[in-house]
């Protein structure tokens, strides 16, 4: 079982700088936790029930921190990894609802050494062609749920006419 512990005080402050960018202070709240081993230096996790009633804390979000790689970075860059894992929280007021994940790319290393910023634009243009057909496909879908619609007032109304 991993073994977590809680990160020191300007790590703490450098995710709720973060969050208060980005807008999530007031929906949410986050603690900062050291892991001892990872495949990515930051990750987010809505905390389970049961790790808010402990802690007391509603809709608490877990930034889960590598610390020996973290360590070995200047400020600038730990800033930038914790924005970059953050940035995928987001809250739907409309359902009020806390919602983690967001669309991203994928680029292997070796690929990205030989085309870089191609490597990039290409899997970004793969990203929003998939969100252009699945935007064709909700629109399609809403256009025949109008026709349906429209088609069953037509024939309740021409119904009333027959009677």
């Amino acid at each position: 079982m991993a073994k977590y512990s809680r990160c020191e005080e300007d790590v703490q402050k450098l995710v709720h700088e973060v969050a208060s960018e980005l807008g999530l202070e007031q929906f949410m709240d986050f603690e900062a936790l050291y892991v001892p081993k990872a495949k990515e230096v930051v990750t987010v996790s809505k905390a389970s029930a049961i790790a808010e009633y402990l802690s007391n804390r509603d809709d608490l979000i877990l930034v889960f921190v590598y610390g020996d790689a973290f360590d070995l970075v200047d400020e600038k860059t730990q800033y930038m990894w914790i924005r970059m894992a953050m940035e995928q929280i987001s809250f739907d007021s409309e359902k009020d609802k806390i919602n983690i994940g967001c669309p991203m790319i994928s680029v292997p290393i070796s690929y990205y050494n030989k085309y870089e910023k191609l490597a990039v634009d290409m899997a970004l243009l793969g990203q929003l062609t998939i969100q252009q057909i699945l935007d064709k496909q909700k629109e399609e879908k809403e256009r025949k749920k109008q026709e349906k619609a429209e088609k069953k007032k037509f024939k309740k109304g021409r119904g009333y006419l027959d009677a």
